[in-house]
């Protein structure tokens, strides 16, 4: 018998669902029927963008309340944004990977809350965590060598290496499906899209572990899987 709170439950699951849905259709839609870059930067109640970098969306264009970047030269904002681009990065495929977790069971039997699994694994697949920082490592290694500057140009500086001036925020050179346009103008679409699909992962990737942790459950409990 369907009960109020499993209507309700239901409920938000298509709510939720809906949301996602658009989110994803609204990243891959063809960059000829969107607006040029003139378009995202509609009126707002917010500060002009006083940077060349993109992101900033109406309503809130350039969204810097509390004043971390003025001041700030072009390098230091170029830096931020890297490790921006990076965390966002980092949260989408993590938001994908704790969902698929909790929808599918895994070949190792591996079962319960997503950010309980890394502790579970070690039982199973103990070198795991091993493998998994020397990938981390060696991607980070490989962008310090190649896209950073060197210490011989910085040490006379006094100061810690930057990313080289000729090098885009984000941009590993990896396009093997060769989705990345030529035009700027839809460069600069696509930037946006990408930035904001990575803070809106950033901040569901921290409403799920902070559910987790508070209740031990997974975090499709709450919606319309049935748990224990």
């Amino acid at each position: 018998m369907l009960t109020l709170t499993s209507l309700r439950s239901f409920i938000m699951f298509q709510v939720v669902t809906l949301f996602a849905t658009l989110s994803i259709a609204a990243a891959f839609t063809s960059t000829g029927r969107v607006a040029t870059r003139q378009t995202l930067k509609m009126s707002s109640v917010f500060p002009e963008n006083p940077t060349d970098l993109v992101g900033d969306l109406a309503p809130t264009g350039y969204f810097d309340p509390l004043g971390l970047s003025v001041g700030k030269d072009a390098a230091t904002l170029k830096q931020w944004r890297e490790a921006e681009i990076k965390h966002g990065r980092v949260c989408m495929l993590a938001s994908v990977g704790l969902l698929t977790q909790e929808l599918l069971k895994n070949p190792i039997g591996i079962d319960g809350p997503a950010i309980k699994h890394l502790d579970l694994l070690d039982d199973k697949f103990p070198e795991f965590g091993e493998l998994f920082i020397l990938l981390c490592a060696f991607i980070e290694g490989w962008s310090i060598v190649n896209k950073w500057e060197p210490r011989s140009e910085t040490r006379n500086l006094k100061r810690a290496a930057r990313l080289r001036a000729d090098v885009e925020a984000g941009d590993l050179g990896w396009d093997p499906l060769g989705w990345y346009p030529s035009d700027p103008t839809e460069q600069a679409i696509i930037k946006t899209k990408e930035l904001q699909n990575g803070r809106l992962a950033m901040l569901g990737v921290a409403g799920i572990v902070a559910q987790e942790l508070i209740d031990g459950k997974e975090i499709l409990c709450h919606f319309q899987k049935v748990c224990a």
